[in-house]
């Protein structure tokens, strides 16, 4: 369950409707490419933005062009804990060895009805929860407390933490050193092996995980100087991508890669041309790793 995750996105045909070809190429051109694994239906898939039936048959078309060659995670977050037990029963049934979910959101819940929602979810698998912990996203941030009660837990294997307090990821590692602790921000990638994670899940795995890999490598190797700098160099295309907009820059880059996702769902706006021209430009300071 280690490794370098593409937090893969969704591809859309004209009408917006999922294209099961694309996602079929995008997923082979991964797996070419290097990626040691799947999260599926996150943040970058939009998952939030996808109708139940659509999630489950992205997941369904995953499954059967993975066939077990690399790990894959299926996001099952949702506004409803039925929804949530529902759509992870289904990954589970698609060979998926984890699956994550964000807390409840919109509703102020009380830690009491947080836990309960992924203690629901637990009760219901026998593969592995994880955790999503991305505060910017849900407004909920895990305390000590919660971390704690959930990681208690034997059937909750670890934490997606997509927040930039790695003092608090080197805490959950020392206090649960048995845990998978997944690096949920690209930019923070090197940052977190410092503090303990074992993983990545990312958005621009997508586009460039020989990147990650030769972080990986350098970091391992004690090179911490020229590992530094590979992470600035990665840092400064995620910059160029999240100031057009991270998730519709990333499925324009994987187009101009020669795979074609179309645009993000609405209500996200389209590129401009100009926005398109910046990622075309972004894209030229990782060619090196393309």
């Amino acid at each position: 369950m280690n490794g370098i995750y593409a937090a893969l996105l969704t591809p859309v045909d004209e009408q917006g409707n999922l294209d099961e070809q694309a996602l079929v190429k995008l997923v082979n051109y991964e797996l070419d490419q290097g990626v040691e694994g799947f999260y599926c239906c996150g943040s970058s898939g939009e998952g939030l933005l996808l109708e139940r039936n659509e999630r489950k048959r992205l997941v369904e078309v995953v499954a059967s062009e993975v066939s077990g060659e690399v790990p894959f995670i299926v996001h099952t977050g949702a506004l409803s804990t039925a929804s949530v037990v529902d759509l992870s029963i289904h990954a589970q049934a698609c060979g998926a060895q984890a699956v994550s979910l964000i807390p409840p959101i919109y509703y102020s819940y009380t830690p009491m009805e947080v836990e309960y929602h992924y203690r629901s979810v637990v009760e219901a698998l026998h593969i592995g929860v994880i955790v999503y912990n991305i505060p910017q996203f849900t407004g909920i941030t895990f305390s000590k407390k919660m971390n704690s009660s959930l990681l208690n837990d034997s059937r909750i294997i670890g934490i997606k933490h997509t927040s930039m307090n790695l003092y608090e990821l080197e805490r959950i590692h020392e206090a649960f050193p048995d845990k998978i602790l997944y690096n949920g921000f690209d930019e923070m990638y090197l940052y977190s092996m410092t503090a303990g994670a074992h993983a990545t899940i990312g958005t621009t795995v997508n586009i460039c995980p020989r990147i990650f890999k030769e972080i990986r490598d350098r970091f391992t190797h004690g090179d911490l100087s020229q590992a530094r700098e590979v992470q600035s160099t990665l840092n400064a295309f995620i910059e160029a991508l999240v100031e057009n907009g991270i998730f519709s820059a990333a499925k324009y880059a994987m187009e101009v890669l020669g795979v074609p996702c179309g645009p993000c769902r609405r209500p996200f706006l389209p590129l401009s041309s100009q926005q398109q021209g910046n990622v075309r430009e972004a894209l030229k300071i990782v060619e090196s790793w393309l």
